[in-house]
């Protein structure tokens, strides 16, 4: 469970930047 707390997080983010570049 731990492991995926800590690697949640990050997947999320790279969503986020994903996202963030295709708006810019």
């Amino acid at each position: 469970m731990k492991i995926v707390a800590i690697k949640l997080p990050k997947f999320l983010s790279n969503i986020i930047k994903f996202f963030f570049r295709k708006k810019s």
